[in-house]
């Protein structure tokens, strides 16, 4: 999988993995069929209620105005749900800025606008081929918007980051974890969780520089946050577990 490469203020490298183009489609199939349906609804009310019979202009001026909702349905659950459509979260998958961070809403408006060329106007095969050829798997709308999505599913299961991979040889790089307590270690790993599921740096970058105070250690430059809070759950559980 694709992943999208940012820095953070402290200048660390965070990944994130690109959603792939067959999610993006799936996602988009689902608000699709909610707007078609949304569409039939609106239709069907007007003919049942026949209150403009008489007058086909103004059933099709109630229409319009019935279906205005649907017409910015991306633009509106984008905003409203932090880059998520309904399709979207079905398929776990977001719009988010290229440095990882919620995007705002004139960037979910030019993403919404220019659907117009690179969805409607080509059947999707411009949109296609962007994302595709893209570094960062953008559209036309988010190259102009300066955003992409991301997948919110998780590679591995967290267990599988942590103690399946500690061996019984496993070197302990920060002998400093003697200072965190059981409780400490609960914590630790309750908080990277939280992080680790909303893909969030903030809650990761604070994480990191509470472990540096506590243990009185320095976070190395040549590992990544992410590395650096997973070793030290390696090397408590390694420095503990035969106690």
């Amino acid at each position: 999988m694709n992943k999208l490469e940012i820095n953070t203020a402290q200048n660390v490298k965070i990944e994130y993995n690109l959603a792939s183009l067959g999610s993006r489609m799936i996602a988009f199939a689902i608000d699709y069929f909610i707007i078609v349906c949304y569409y039939f609804f609106c239709f069907f009310l007007l003919d049942t209620l026949n209150i403009t019979s008489n007058d086909p202009y103004l059933f099709y001026g109630i229409m319009m105005a019935l279906t205005l909702p649907a017409f910015f349905y991306t633009l509106i659950t984008e905003t409203a749900f932090g880059g998520q459509t309904v399709g979207k979260k079905i398929m776990k998958i977001k719009v988010v800025k290229l440095d990882g961070s919620r995007a705002n809403f004139y960037q979910y408006l030019s993403r919404w606008s220019l659907s117009i060329v690179d969805i409607w106007m080509t059947m999707g095969g411009v949109a296609i081929t962007s994302i595709v050829l893209s570094k960062n798997g953008q559209r036309i709308g988010d190259i102009a918007g300066e955003t992409s999505v991301i997948s919110l599913k998780p590679a591995l299961k967290l267990g599988d980051t942590i103690y399946e991979e500690t061996l019984e040889n496993h070197p302990i790089l920060f002998p400093q974890v003697i200072k965190l307590s059981d409780k400490d270690a609960n914590s630790i790993k309750e908080i990277y969780q939280t992080a680790f599921d909303r893909r969030d740096v903030g809650i990761l970058t604070a994480l990191v520089q509470r472990l540096e105070k506590v243990m009185d250690v320095k976070h190395p430059d040549v590992m990544t946050p992410n590395d650096f809070v997973l070793q030290v759950m390696k090397d408590h559980y390694t420095m503990f577990k035969d106690k």
